[in-house]
């Protein structure tokens, strides 16, 4: 199997875990690619030793699975990064927070034990993408949690005139606006008011930010 591996590239201790994933993967032959932000912070900041692999940058990478090492925030960058390719995301917790990266750094030879022996499930999510006709969005269109419409530079509310398959549906006066996906329904969207979703329906959130 080919591994495509994201990680935390700002604590230390979060990426600590690293030396031993690369251990355990070798043990199965198997293939890496690296991101090379994170290749870099492994090799220069932590000064590990890091096998032969191929690095890449942004999203071009092609592989079997991706791994994500750190919390559920380097999961989400991760996720931005796959996007629409349905592409399975692996996520070890060595963060303060576990809802999406679940799998402990004690679990990790067991997990790719039972990878290898094919002896795991697959849970599909939604993923949101947005675009924007009037000028080039910077970073990744895609986002497993939410998109989130906010205000800027003003003390102001702001027009969001909001329509669902072209039809209008309403204008919102508001500081902004959450789109969440039911993996997001817990995330931003619930600490603005936001409905809890069950995680595998296709049900979109439409939740305005102090309407």
């Amino acid at each position: 199997m080919k591994f495509a591996i994201f990680g935390n590239t700002y604590q230390a201790k979060k990426s600590s875990h690293a030396e031993n994933l690369f251990r355990l993967l070798g043990q199965h032959n198997a293939q890496l690619c690296i991101c090379r932000e994170f290749h870099h912070f492994l090799t220069t900041d932590l000064h590990l030793n890091i096998p032969d692999a191929e690095l890449f940058d942004g999203d071009d990478f092609c592989a079997d699975m991706v791994i994500s090492i750190g919390g559920d925030g380097t999961f989400l960058k991760a996720a931005s990064r796959v996007g629409s390719r349905n592409i399975p995301i692996l996520g070890i917790n060595t963060g303060r927070l576990g809802f999406l990266a679940d799998v402990s750094p004690e679990e990790m030879e067991d997990t790719f034990n039972d990878i290898y022996n094919g002896n795991y499930r697959i849970e599909d999510r939604s993923v949101l993408q947005v675009s924007c006709k009037e000028q080039e969005l910077k970073g990744y269109p895609f986002g497993l949690n939410e998109i989130a419409v906010l205000k800027r530079d003003s003390s102001s509310m702001i027009s969001i005139h909001t329509a669902i398959n072209g039809a209008y549906l309403t204008t919102y006066q508001a500081d902004g606006l959450v789109i969440a996906t039911p993996t997001g329904s817990t995330a931003y969207s619930l600490s603005i008011g936001g409905p809890v979703i069950v995680p595998h329906s296709n049900t979109i959130a439409i939740t305005p930010v102090a309407p």
